[in-house]
């Protein structure tokens, strides 16, 4: 059982180590919202890999991180962020935002709307199909 411990603990902290990077690129905002002056945190975009990458990490605040971990109970309005997060220069955010779209627009007119003028690259469709929520 410590060794498990031990591995976890070890992961975690690869993690963490990515957050001066992360925080540096986000420029100390939530990547998602862009919300400023709230506490941030990695969050591993889904599936997690067995070694941790920091291309799949993303910084962003506890209310979004809040609104991940529900994804299938979301309000209309919880992600109306993503009509900025789309567009974001970070892959990964851009990725893991038309990702989200793409599933709001399952249930909402909005992002019904904002997916079918939305152009989607190769690069970022190949990234897109990688991402998996439970």
């Amino acid at each position: 059982m410590a060794k498990g411990y031990d591995q976890h603990m070890e992961r975690k902290n690869k993690v963490t180590s990515f957050g001066r990077e992360l925080t540096r690129r986000a420029k100390s905002k939530c990547e998602l919202c862009e919300a400023t002056g709230v506490s941030l945190s990695v969050f591993e975009v889904p599936p997690v890999k067995e070694e941790p990458e920091i291309e799949r990490c993303i910084f962003i605040c506890d209310e979004c991180r809040a609104k991940l971990d529900r994804i299938k109970k979301a309000k209309e309005n919880d992600f109306r962020f993503l009509t900025n997060s789309i567009w974001s220069e970070v892959d990964m955010v851009r990725a893991l935002s038309i990702r989200l779209l793409q599933e709001m627009a399952t249930k909402y007119s909005w992002a019904e709307l904002v997916s079918e003028d939305l152009y989607i690259d190769e690069a970022t469709e190949e990234l897109i199909k990688t991402i998996k929520f439970e």
